[in-house]
């Protein structure tokens, strides 16, 4: 009876149920940087299988400088993980790494610095891959984004990580992050 009715155009009350989902351009953003780090790790996957190659297959440029980004956020994570733990930097709410207590050795300072300015320096290069990549995405969105990837980085901290409050002021964090 059911397929009688829907093809003669009545549709049963309880047939549909809609209900809308918005999606608020925060979210829509984060989905944007999530699937265009996966887009890039998909990348340097691919350039990582290809051996004896100088250049990596079908990349352009700009492709290549955010696989070779990927690639030394990866090589670092390890390093700027037990920055950290040891609460010499933090997450700060820009997007970016922030040194909070630089090591009284000058030595180690210095490498400290460097760790973060080259950290922070490939963040802003996926992130501009991420406008490059994103319909209606400008520079002048950056701003945003970075915000979106303070937030996805602070809902990834680990307890004794350092996250920037909105007034400036620094949390320690507690709690194991939240599963997604």
């Amino acid at each position: 009876m059911g397929l009688a009715l829907l093809g003669l155009g009545v549709v049963p009350a309880c047939a549909f149920n809609v209900k809308p989902v918005v999606v608020d351009r925060k979210t829509q953003l984060e989905n944007q940087i999530l699937g265009t780090f996966q887009r890039l790790e998909d990348d340097l996957i691919l350039a990582a299988s290809v051996r004896g190659e100088r250049r990596e297959p079908g990349l352009s440029s700009l492709e290549r400088e955010a696989v070779q980004a990927m690639m030394t956020r990866e090589f670092q994570r390890d390093d700027v993980e037990a920055l950290k733990s040891k609460q010499v930097v933090g997450e700060a709410r820009t997007g970016m790494l922030a040194v909070l207590a630089a090591p009284a050795d000058e030595a180690e300072a210095k490498r400290v610095k460097e760790l973060v300015d080259e950290e922070n320096r490939c963040r802003l290069v996926l992130l501009r891959r991420v406008i490059a990549l994103g319909p209606g995405l400008s520079e002048k969105d950056l701003p945003e984004l970075q915000r979106v990837l303070y937030r996805l980085n602070a809902e990834a901290a680990r307890p004794g990580d350092r996250l920037q409050r909105e007034d400036g002021s620094w949390r320690l964090v507690t709690t194991p992050p939240a599963k997604r």
